[in-house]
């Protein structure tokens, strides 16, 4: 019993981890993103530029 015991703790801390890990990626996806959005509009403003020049 003990031991189904301790596998039980393993593995809720293993899923405790992942939880966490997992939101360090989405925060991690969200701030890509919205780089990729400033670099896309930047590179549509230049683009703009580069017609007028």
């Amino acid at each position: 019993m003990m031991r189904v015991m301790e596998t039980v703790l393993v593995l809720n801390d293993e899923q405790g981890s992942s939880n966490r890990e997992m939101a360090k990626l989405r925060t991690r996806n969200e701030k890509l993103e919205a780089r990729v959005l400033k670099l896309d509009g930047e590179l549509t403003d230049l683009r703009g530029k580069q017609e007028n020049f």
